[in-house]
């Protein structure tokens, strides 16, 4: 991919009417861009060149750069410059075993901590998310997935556990983002979420983790084959 090339690209991505600094807006835009693979694994980066057709300083570009190099989207090569890993699909398989395994850990380490409140919030949650998406409204629904998902965490109450689950983060969401486009995954995966909820408070403890499981699993086939129709190896 060539420098116009890259920067029509990031133009289609750049939201502007966010009030949010340029490095953010330009982090946002780097990000979607490479996970969706517009912009393609070993496209070279040339900040300065970028900077110039943008009419902007380096500085936004280099410091969403670097925020992407410590998610492992791109990475500073010596004499090269900086180059887009993008996201394989053995990201999304190592991505989906980690999660696996720290997701149910979480989920039932979370379901010993909570209260009788605790289960009533996350109840209220999950009716949020089945509204949103009655409504057909996908971005509201990942925001309510992502709340689910840090609720969890939170009452799991193991920053240890959060802090190796967030390099991933990058290729989380982006992951989120692809499982949640299908309707019929939508529906299925909002069943799921109930379904955690009432073995969290209910238990056994193993119905959490087989569920954990099946929800995970269900979402890595739907995100396998979308990878794959994009031509993403």
């Amino acid at each position: 991919m060539d420098n116009d090339a890259l920067m029509l690209t990031l133009c289609e991505h750049l939201d502007l009417s966010k009030n949010a600094p340029l490095k953010d807006v330009m982090y946002d835009a780097f990000r979607h861009a490479i996970a969706s693979g517009k912009i393609p694994a070993e496209t070279i980066i040339n900040e300065k060149q970028l900077a110039q057709a943008l009419h902007i300083s380096r500085t936004p570009i280099r410091t969403a750069l670097d925020a992407l190099a410590s998610e492992r989207l791109v990475e500073r090569r010596a004499g090269v410059g900086v180059v887009v890993l993008g996201i394989r699909m053995s990201d999304a398989e190592d991505t989906f075993e980690i999660r696996t395994v720290l997701e149910c850990l979480a989920t039932v380490k979370a379901a010993r901590n909570m209260t009788e409140q605790d289960f009533e919030d996350l109840r209220i949650l999950l009716e949020e998310g089945q509204r949103l998406n009655a409504e057909g409204n996908i971005e509201g629904v990942l925001m309510n997935w992502n709340d689910f998902n840090r609720f969890i965490f939170n009452m799991a109450d193991s920053p240890r556990l959060q802090s190796i689950l967030e390099p991933l983060q990058a290729y989380t969401r982006f992951f989120r983002n692809v499982s949640a486009q299908p309707e019929a995954r939508r529906d299925k995966a909002c069943d799921e979420h109930w379904g955690i909820y009432l073995a969290m408070r209910f238990g056994p403890e193993k119905r959490i983790e087989t569920l954990v499981r099946e929800h995970l699993s269900n979402s890595y086939a739907v995100v396998r084959e979308e990878m794959a129709r994009r031509g993403i190896k």
